[in-house]
C-alpha cells in the first residue's frame, strides 16, 4: 500500500526535478510498480473527471491505484483508490513534510 501522502512525496521530488509548469496527471498502480502519464490532455477541461477516469480505466480490475494532477498554479491533488473507497488531499508544490 502506499498512502496520499507518500504519493505526494513522490510527486514533489519529480516536480523539485522537473518543474510544474508542465506537470501531466500521473497514475501509480503499486501492486505492478507501474506509472503512467497522461498525455494530451486539452487545457480547457476539469482535470479532476478526465484523470480519474484514465487512471481508472487502465487499472487491472479493481486495484488500488493513485493519480496526482494540478489543481492550481501551486497545488496538486492525490486521489487514493483502493478496495472501492476513496481518499483525496489537496498539497502545496512548495510544502515539505
Amino acid at each position: 500500500m502506499v498512502s496520499v501522502q507518500q504519493f505526494a512525496e513522490i510527486t514533489r521530488r519529480v516536480i523539485a526535478r522537473d518543474g510544474f509548469d508542465d506537470y501531466l496527471p500521473t497514475a501509480l498502480y503499486p501492486a505492478r510498480k507501474h506509472i503512467v502519464v497522461l498525455e494530451g490532455c486539452p487545457d480547457d477541461v476539469e482535470l479532476e473527471p478526465v484523470a480519474v477516469s484514465w487512471a481508472t480505466k487502465n487499472a487491472v480490475a479493481n486495484e488500488e491505484f493513485l493519480v496526482a494532477f494540478k489543481v492550481g498554479n501551486e497545488s496538486f491533488k492525490v486521489i487514493r483508490m483502493s478496495s472501492g473507497e476513496r481518499e483525496e488531499a489537496i498539497f502545496h508544490v512548495s510544502d515539505a513534510e
